[in-house]
């Protein structure tokens, strides 16, 4: 299962995802970030991973599509953070991931 919170701030739009991120819940998160995109105007994205627990070979490849289409990869639960930065290292452009530039969000959680 999968949960995607969206937080529009005036800044960026964070969605925030939790739960496991396999081939079955892949698509609900493209429509969601489908969504999402059209309303953007100008602010960052950002995808905070910080309670994905596990994700399969379409999840990893649906988060280097997203970091392709402008997201910028946030914090990522500690069980994912290796392969999330494995991804950043394995995927061209996808120097997004946030791992020496820590922000803060309004809700008080690193990313």
């Amino acid at each position: 299962m999968l949960r995607i919170l969206v937080f529009d701030e005036p800044y960026s739009v964070k969605l925030r995802l939790e739960g496991k991120l396999p081939a079955q819940t892949a698509p609900q998160l493209t429509q969601r970030w489908a969504e999402v995109r059209s309303r953007i105007k100008g602010r960052k994205a950002i995808l905070d991973l910080g309670d994905v627990v596990e994700f399969d070979e379409t999840g990893r490849r649906t988060l280097a599509w997203l970091a392709s289409s402008g997201v910028r990869l946030g914090y990522a639960h500690p069980n994912v953070r290796p392969l999330v930065e494995d991804l950043a290292c394995d995927e061209p452009g996808i120097s997004r991931f946030l791992s020496s530039n820590l922000e803060t969000t309004a809700h008080g959680r690193l990313l």
